[in-house]
């Protein structure tokens, strides 16, 4: 029996979130469907650009915020 696999299928894979049972299944689909493949390439490249993400500011920009907030700690409006 063929089994239609969506892209959440794929991310969940991608994130070895996926039914163990489904894995080899799935394993073919991606290898037998050309849009699967392609859907599956693209997330994991996407996946691995997230992971490059720096999520924390430079020292400059932390350097600029606390100058601002001295700058105007006392002013008055």
């Amino acid at each position: 029996m063929q089994q239609n696999f969506t892209h959440e299928d794929i991310l969940l894979y991608i994130y070895n979130e996926l039914d163990p049972a489904k894995r080899a299944d799935l394993e073919l689909a991606i290898a037998t469907n050309p849009d699967l493949l392609t859907f599956f390439q693209e997330s994991l490249l996407m996946v691995h650009q997230l992971d490059q993400i720096n999520d924390e500011p430079s020292n400059t920009v932390i350097s600029i915020l606390n100058e601002e907030s001295r700058s105007n700690s006392l002013e008055i409006h």
